[in-house]
C-alpha cells in the first residue's frame, strides 16, 4: 500500500508552511559538534553545515546504519528507526509512528 497521490502533496506542503527545508542528492558526511555535515551529489560539491540539535533522517528503501555504526563507536546512542532499520517492508506510517513515538520520548 502506498500513499495516496496527494497525501505526499499535502505532507509537502505542511512541511514547507512550517520552512522545513528539503533537500535532495545530499550527501551526509558526518555529524560532530557544529552540526551536520552535508555536500551535494556524487562529487560531494558544495559543503556545509547545518546547525542542528536533532537529526531525522529518511533513507529510502535500502537499510543503511552505516551512520548508526560511526556514531556508536564514537560512544554515542543514535535510534534507527523506519526504513533505515527495516526496509524489507518499508512502511511509511510505521516510520512516521516510530519517529513520532521517539520524538516524545526524547
Amino acid at each position: 500500500k502506498k500513499l495516496g497521490k496527494t497525501t505526499g502533496w499535502i505532507h509537502r506542503a505542511t512541511l514547507k508552511m512550517k520552512q522545513v527545508e528539503m533537500v535532495g542528492g545530499v550527501n551526509y558526511e558526518r555529524i560532530d559538534d557544529t552540526g551536520l555535515h552535508v555536500s551535494s551529489g556524487e562529487s560531494h560539491e558544495n559543503p556545509r553545515v547545518v546547525d542542528c540539535d536533532t537529526v531525522v533522517l529518511c533513507a529510502g528503501q535500502v537499510s543503511d546504519r552505516s551512520l548508526a555504526d560511526a556514531l556508536e563507536a564514537r560512544g554515542m546512542t543514535p535510534h534507527v528507526i523506519g526504513g533505515a532499520d527495516v526496509a524489507a517492508e518499508l512502511d511509511a506510517k510505521r516510520a512516521i509512528n516510530q519517529g513520532t513515538r521517539l520524538a516524545a520520548e526524547l
